[in-house]
C-alpha cells in the first residue's frame, strides 16, 4: 500500500512538472504569435524643376522611405504637394486650416509635420479639402530616418503615409522657394514584425513560477511519503 502511494506521488510529480513545462512553452508561443504588427512601406517619388539648372531640367528622386498609416488604403496616390497656407499653422491642427492647393480639379498631396494634435485630426483636415493623399513627416525623433505606423481609425478612405524628417524638410525647403513639387506614392514592401510585450513576459514568468511551486509542492509531498515509508520499513524489521 505504501509503495503504491509513493509510486503515485512520483508519477503525479513528474506529470505535473511536464505539464508545467509544456503549458509555459505554449504560452510563450501564443504570445509571440499574438503580438505582431503588419505594415507596408511606400515608395515616394518627387519631381521638380531643378533650380540649379535654371528650372530647365526636371529632377526626380525616388526612395522607399514612406510607411503607410494603419487604416490607410494600401494603394497608389499622386498630386502636387501643398503646405498649409499659414506658416503659423503648418501642423494643420485647426479645423479651419487652409492649404496652398492647386486649382480645383487637380490632385494634390498635403504635407504636414508631426505634432500638437493627433494624426487623425491632421488627415481629416486635409481630406476635407479633397487632398488625394496626406503625407506626415516625422519631427523630433532620436532617429532621423524613423517612421511609424500611424493610427487614424475612422479615416479608412484616405491614403496617408509617414516619411522621415529629413525628407519632409527637403520638400518643405523646395516649396518655400516657390518650386512646384509633384509626388507619386506607390506601394512598397509588406512587413510582418513579431514581438513579445512586457505584459506578456510578466504573465508568462508569473505562470511559470506558480506552476513550479506546484511541482515543488508535489515533490516535497513525495519525499515526505518516501521518508515515512522508509521509517515504517525499519520499524517492521
Amino acid at each position: 500500500m505504501a509503495m503504491s502511494v509513493i509510486q503515485a506521488c512520483r508519477s503525479l510529480a513528474l506529470s505535473t512538472w511536464l505539464l508545467s513545462f509544456c503549458f509555459v512553452h505554449l504560452l510563450c508561443l501564443d504570445f509571440t504569435v499574438a503580438e505582431k504588427e503588419e505594415w507596408y512601406t511606400a515608395f515616394v517619388n518627387i519631381t521638380y524643376a531643378d533650380p540649379a539648372a535654371g528650372g530647365a531640367e526636371l529632377r526626380s528622386e525616388k526612395s522607399e522611405c514612406g510607411r503607410y498609416g494603419e487604416q490607410s488604403p494600401k494603394q497608389d496616390a499622386r498630386g502636387q504637394v501643398a503646405l498649409s497656407a499659414s506658416p503659423a499653422d503648418r501642423q494643420a491642427c485647426d479645423p479651419g486650416t487652409r492649404f496652398n492647393a492647386p486649382a480645383s480639379g487637380k490632385s494634390w498631396v498635403a504635407l504636414i509635420p508631426r505634432g500638437n494634435c493627433t494624426y487623425k485630426e491632421k488627415i481629416r483636415h486635409a481630406a476635407a479639402q479633397n487632398a488625394s493623399a496626406v503625407v506626415i513627416y516625422n519631427v523630433g525623433s532620436s532617429n532621423a530616418n524613423e517612421t511609424i505606423t500611424m493610427p487614424h481609425a475612422g479615416l479608412e478612405d484616405v491614403v496617408a503615409i509617414m516619411i522621415p524628417e529629413p525628407k519632409g524638410k527637403e520638400i518643405v525647403s523646395l516649396l518655400e522657394r516657390n518650386i512646384t513639387v509633384m509626388m507619386y506614392i506607390t506601394i512598397g514592401t509588406r512587413n510582418l514584425q513579431k514581438y513579445v510585450s512586457r505584459t506578456s513576459v510578466v504573465f508568462v514568468s508569473i505562470s511559470f513560477i506558480v506552476l513550479m511551486i506546484i511541482s515543488l509542492a508535489w515533490l516535497v509531498f513525495y519525499y515526505i511519503q518516501r521518508f515515512r515509508y522508509a521509517n515504517a520499513r525499519d520499524r517492521n524489521q
